[in-house]
């Protein structure tokens, strides 16, 4: 998923701490941060979901697909 962002210039941060990761990864487009049974997605400053490890590349894919697609127009 990194290198997909990387060709469309979109920047995903991946924090493995509840703590921190809430608050460090707002500049960037999409941010993660991990905790023992799920992973919190945020777009820039804006929660977009809670997801096991299971669905989390999936809702990764469907967010950057989403900005790319904004961006188009």
């Amino acid at each position: 998923m990194t290198a997909y962002a990387k060709e469309n210039d979109l920047t995903i941060a991946v924090m493995g701490c509840r703590v921190n990761g809430p608050g460090e990864t707002d500049d960037a487009d999409l941010g993660l941060w991990c905790r023992p049974n799920f992973v919190n997605l945020k777009r820039g400053p804006e929660d977009a979901g809670t997801f096991s490890y299971d669905d989390i590349l999936a809702a990764l894919r469907r967010e950057l697909d989403a900005l790319i697609a904004a961006r188009a127009k």
